[in-house]
């Protein structure tokens, strides 16, 4: 069922019971009214009767007077202000009557001076009847006011459809602006059930325009901010995506060219007589080749096992440093750059063959940034290592992106001197592990700036 239809029934069940009570207390407060105005009516009319009549024999009869003169004053006085609605019985004895019961049988507790009210049903029609008994030369005399209330019934139950008539017009016209009102204001859930599904359809770039300012509102900002959100993410990932896309092309691209050359050399090997020294030759391009294919191929195997648990312990930095040298002087010395290395430390809790890998990638990095003649320092003191070079540089919009997986700063130099975009990533990887923090600084033209900063002070010795 739907939002608008659910609120409508609850909304209309709510009015259907507020106007029903209401109604029912204004016609229960209207029918007392009336009943209690015609009671008062008829009790009036009652009491004036009996007290002119109680006044009147009085005056004019006597204890002496006759049984029978007695009893024709009696009734004369009372005929001089009886109406055809009035009844006057005197110890069961009827002397004055014109309807057709004897109103006596509904008061059978009449007590003297004490007057009494009766409404219901006789013979089908509904009565009021007020009723006293007067004490009168020591005869009791009772004396009654009989009032036909059937047309005020009548009235009264047309009164109660009418009521009804108008709370059911009342229910119904509430209702139908009830479905107009909810209709109008739950019109923005509509967009944002559109909204939402054309984004499910890929249309990221939707947004929802909501005029108004309550809660609504308030739920379409939300529902555009996740939209911005989704939208941004998709596109990362979309980005993400391409660069792994090109990062396999173009492997696959590098891969084919060294092992085209290495096929080639192995069957000029084993098919040609050549001299030693091109043997030789050949034979060192083809270990090169090789040791290039491992080292891509451990980086991407390392980068994917570094999310195992990795043991540390205390480890010598000299050492790590010497075997830093053997592994990257014979490269930078073909290229015409020198090592600068200082240690002012012992001893780090580490890996000994993650830090290596960690610091081989980045003097590799800053060998490749760098131009012949240019130095590359090592640094080691007190809770940091630092590589620096002099080289070109990294802009400051790339340095948040550098240690991302597949990620180049320069397609094209990062193709030419072997990069991958996997270095860095594996850098970031080796110092996670550690538990260290990772901080480039670089300026375009002047050089680049990383420090592997470790958290705790314990784990160097001075």
């Amino acid at each position: 069922m739907k939002l608008w239809m659910k609120i409508t029934l609850i909304c209309t069940a709510v009015l259907t019971l507020i106007v029903s009570v209401c109604c029912a207390l204004l016609f229960v407060y209207s029918r007392d009214r009336i009943l209690s105005v015609a009671t008062e009516s008829t009790i009036a009319q009652q009491e004036n009767l009996a007290s002119s009549f109680s006044q009147m024999v009085s005056y004019y009869v006597s204890e002496d007077t006759g049984l029978i003169a007695r009893r024709s004053l009696v009734l004369y006085c009372f005929q001089r202000f009886a109406s055809d609605t009035a009844v006057l019985k005197t110890e069961g004895e009827t002397l004055y009557s014109n309807v057709d019961f004897d109103p006596d049988n509904l008061f059978p507790s009449l007590a003297q001076e004490q007057q009494q009210t009766y409404i219901g049903v006789v013979h089908g029609r509904n009565v009021l009847i007020a009723a006293s008994q007067e004490s009168l030369l020591s005869h009791r005399y009772s004396v009654f006011i009989i009032r036909d209330i059937t047309e005020t019934y009548r009235s009264l139950s047309l009164m109660l459809w009418r009521f009804i008539l108008i709370g059911a017009i009342g229910v119904a016209i509430g209702a139908l602006l009830v479905v107009l009102f909810v209709r109008y204001f739950t019109k923005p859930l509509k967009s944002l059930e559109l909204s939402s599904r054309r984004i499910a359809q890929g249309e990221y770039a939707e947004r929802v325009l909501i005029p108004t300012k309550d809660e609504i509102a308030d739920l379409a900002e939300d529902f555009n901010m996740m939209a911005q959100a989704v939208q941004y993410n998709y596109r990362q990932l979309k980005e993400m995506t391409e660069r792994q896309q090109l990062f396999i092309g173009s492997l696959t691209h590098e891969f084919k060219t060294p092992l085209t050359s290495l096929i080639g050399h192995s069957e000029t090997l084993l098919c040609t007589d050549m001299p030693k020294d091109v043997i030789n030759h050949s034979l060192l391009h083809i270990h090169e080749q090789c040791e290039w294919l491992e080292r891509l191929t451990q980086k991407m195997l390392k980068l994917i096992a570094l999310q195992e648990t990795v043991s540390l312990n205390q480890e010598s930095v000299p050492n790590l440093l010497e075997a830093l040298q053997d592994h990257v002087g014979e490269s930078l010395r073909n290229r015409g750059l020198y090592l600068n290395v200082k240690c002012s430390i012992e001893t780090l809790c580490m890996d000994s063959d993650l830090m290596l890998s960690l610091l081989i990638n980045l003097v590799d990095n800053a060998a490749k940034a760098s131009s012949e003649g240019q130095r590359i320092d090592i640094t080691a003191y007190d809770q940091c290592l630092e590589v620096v070079d002099y080289g070109i540089g990294i802009p400051q919009e790339e340095l948040q992106r550098i240690t991302e997986p597949f990620y180049r700063v320069d397609k094209s130099r990062s193709k030419k001197m072997g990069g991958s975009g996997l270095g860095l990533a594996l850098v970031q990887k080796i110092a996670d592990v550690h538990g260290a923090s990772l901080l480039f600084d670089s300026v375009l033209g002047l050089g680049t700036h990383v420090r592997i900063l470790f958290r705790d002070n314990k784990s160097f010795t001075s």
